[in-house]
């Protein structure tokens, strides 16, 4: 199954395609300086462009926040302006687009939330539509069927007839290796890939998650080498067979860094009497298949462990923390630094926005392939973030440009 992922987060995007055997394909970088191909109008404001496979999406910003699919020479084929979308995902083989949103809202009468999910035809017909808060669309697999979560059941269901092909249950579900892994009170358990069959099952204590400081630090994440389970204590496991790995007296904050490691923060902390959000402090402990195996030293301030990102240099995965410009090795070592003003990456470097001039630069090297200054851009910059007016993403063999009303293609 051909897929590209692409997560927007604020300003942030990444890109992930796959052919039928699963291996990485890169974009491809433009390399030397690029000439514009063509360009959109929008009448609503634009806040980014989503690049993919034989079409292109704009999310909208503004009040009338939504989607405009536009076709690879900038004809405008279809929008829904239904929702403020900020997750999209495009299925090639199935000529599918998965769409999310998730808004929250707060009032004196307290939080609240809105969120689902769209899937569209690329020809823009709604397929399917959930709005339900409790449930969400975690996948489509192969055979058309969707994947789907609520609360603590995955389920996959024909999307037409609605009826289950299988069931499974847990508090949280991680996906790795052609198999679904699901922690299930004391239960650790592998499933086939899109599949109820069990490969194998392992019991972890008892009160295993006593003393945990927040709900949402209890889950499981799964890599190629190792099982994590994430509660009062680390619990780590053999993907293949379930055998314990090792134990670590600790919990906190669990996020994917580079090499198949993890690395562990404590989590956020809200400051009552200050009314300040305190972010935790590094370094963090890496860890690996055989325990501990470094620390990620990462630079306070800024968006700090928010921004930090898994990026594929040469082929080999590093941690890129944006805020600062630096990057690490997988033991957490400053390798490189200095690459300011990140908009996207690449295996083979990185595009940059500084105010209205992007730019190309190779991983490694000193200075940019090149750098372009756009006139007369409407300007996307705000009081909160006036360092960017326009904004940058990757496709096949181009970038994709656009300012608050209008949208480009270099090549």
């Amino acid at each position: 199954m051909a897929l590209l992922l692409v997560a927007g987060i604020g300003i942030t995007a990444f890109l992930l395609l796959r052919d039928d055997e699963g291996e990485e394909l890169t974009a491809g970088p433009v390399a030397t300086e690029p000439r514009q191909k063509w360009s959109w109008e929008s009448d609503e404001p634009v806040a980014y462009v989503y690049p993919g496979p034989g079409l292109n999406l704009v999310k909208l910003g503004g009040e009338e926040s939504g989607l405009v699919a536009l076709d690879e020479d900038g004809k405008e084929l279809w929008r829904d302006e239904r929702h403020p979308y900020n997750y999209v995902t495009f299925y090639e083989d199935q000529k599918l687009i998965t769409a999310s949103w998730y808004v929250a809202t707060a009032s004196s009468a307290g939080s609240d939330s809105d969120s689902g999910d769209v899937v569209f035809a690329y020809d823009g017909e709604v397929v399917w539509e959930n709005i339900d808060p409790e449930v969400s669309l975690h996948d489509i697999a192969d055979d058309g069927d969707y994947i789907v979560r609520a609360g603590e059941t995955l389920t996959k269901l024909d999307p037409e007839s609605e009826e289950e092909d299988w069931s499974i249950t847990g508090q949280d579900f991680a996906y790795a290796d052609d198999a679904t892994f699901a922690l299930d009170g004391d239960q650790l358990t592998r499933y086939a890939e899109e599949s109820d069959e069990q490969q194998w099952s392992t019991e972890l204590p008892a009160g295993h998650a006593e003393g945990l400081a927040e709900e949402y630090l209890l889950g499981v994440h799964a890599n190629d080498d190792f099982v994590l389970v994430a509660s009062g204590s680390l619990f780590a496991f053999d993907p293949k067979t379930g055998k314990s790995l090792w134990t670590d007296d600790t919990s906190g904050d669990v996020r994917s860094i580079a090499g198949n490691r993890y690395a562990l923060s404590q989590p956020y902390s809200y400051d009552e009497a200050t009314g300040v959000s305190v972010s935790p402090k590094p370094p963090f402990p890496i860890y690996g298949k055989e325990g501990e195996a470094g620390s990620l030293d990462i630079v306070e301030g800024g968006f700090g462990w928010m921004a930090v990102e898994v990026v594929a240099v040469d082929g080999k995965e590093m941690t890129l923390q944006r805020s600062s410009g630096r990057l690490y090795d997988i033991d957490g070592a400053l390798a490189e630094g200095g690459y300011d003003h990140v908009a996207d990456t690449l295996d083979e470097g990185v595009y940059t926005v500084d105010g209205a001039t992007i730019g190309y630069r190779e991983w490694g090297s000193d200075a940019p392939e090149w750098t372009l200054t756009l006139d007369e851009v409407d300007s996307l910059a705000t009081e909160d973030d006036p360092g960017q007016d326009v904004e940058v993403a990757a496709g096949a063999g181009a970038i994709l440009v656009n300012d608050e009303h209008t949208v480009w293609r270099y090549e």
